[in-house]
């Protein structure tokens, strides 16, 4: 089968329908605007037969090293389930000789979950050949979408008490059509300076991605009256994946474990809307576990697969 290679710099080209593959925010061209970088390069593998793009890849490049993503969850390789193992060699090869001369090139995959196992297996064997080899390795959490109640996708006997609890006491679920976003950043920084954890987003940059993004960027509240008590910024990566990119909560109410009922509206949001995923995101920082999120995330019944990291490193001629 013939294919043709496309390779565009800068977005000079960007088709708009044709793949025959999941497409994935991070990875589309307002997206990969957004993560700054010197140029952007992204190729295509168009099968001539069908005219369909069966293969996508993007590439940005900073202080000559290149990346994908440089700043979002996951980059990576985009492919058709329909390819050939040595179709995408082919492919991915003629990216490595297309790229201009950079000293490496990191690539974090999406998680295992989100591939079949065929396609996870296939892509690792072509970047192993190709001999990049394996920075690190990220446990990510995530919850199949089922019409089991949220109360029964839970396994701490703890949490479901917790849930039951929230119920009792009346606490609210939103989704939010117009969210205050200075209020609800606030919040979040607050909630992540009580763990130690940095900020990774600032309001100016939230407020803009909201705007660009307006049907990906979601605001999900729980409050007592007018209290918040729990907060999560998601983002719908594909039309069955939903991933939770902010969750936080207000010190004063912790012993209530409110994400526990904010993560059980969310679960019935993703119900009602088709999403088969509700991806909870790493427990892990560039392969160091963090035990106490990695049991949160089990306990809620959350099962784990791998976001892998990749490293080619190319050879400096004297």
């Amino acid at each position: 089968m013939a294919y043709q290679f496309i390779a565009s710099h800068n977005f000079s080209f960007v088709p708009a329908t044709n793949f025959s593959f999941a497409r994935f925010l991070f990875n589309e061209a307002e997206h990969l605007k957004q993560q700054g970088g010197e140029e952007v390069f992204t190729f295509y593998w168009k099968n001539i037969e069908n005219q369909l793009f069966e293969a996508r890849f993007s590439v940005i490049l900073f202080n000559k090293n290149g990346f994908s993503p440089l700043k979002a969850t996951f980059g990576g390789v985009e492919f058709s389930e329909e390819l050939s193992e040595a179709s995408l060699m082919s492919f991915l090869k003629s990216v490595t000789l297309a790229l201009p001369k950079i000293d490496s090139l990191e690539i974090t995959l999406c998680p295992t979950n989100y591939l079949t196992e065929k396609q996870v297996q296939m892509l690792e064997n072509c970047l192993k050949n190709l001999d990049f080899k394996e920075k690190y390795s990220d446990q990510n959490y995530y919850i199949n979408v089922s019409e089991r109640p949220f109360y029964q996708v839970l396994l701490s006997k703890r949490y479901k008490q917790l849930l039951r609890k929230s119920e009792r006491l009346g606490f609210s679920f939103q989704a939010c059509r117009n969210p205050n976003l200075k209020e609800i950043h606030a919040f979040i920084a607050r909630s992540r300076e009580r763990k130690n954890r940095p900020m990774t987003m600032t309001l100016e940059v939230l407020e803009r991605c909201f705007q660009l993004f307006p049907t990906q960027f979601y605001v999900f509240t729980l409050k007592k009256s007018e209290n918040l008590l729990s907060v999560a910024v998601c983002i719908k990566i594909s039309e069955h994946s939903l991933y939770t990119f902010y969750l936080a909560d207000s010190d004063k109410y912790l012993g209530f474990s409110p994400s526990i009922g904010l993560l059980s509206g969310i679960y019935q949001f993703c119900q009602e809307n088709k999403f088969r995923v509700l991806d909870l995101g790493i427990a892990t920082e560039k392969g160091k576990l963090n035990e106490g999120l990695a049991f949160f995330k089990a306990h809620l019944g959350a099962e784990s697969s791998l976001k892998k990291t990749f490293l080619l490193t190319f050879e400096k001629k004297l």
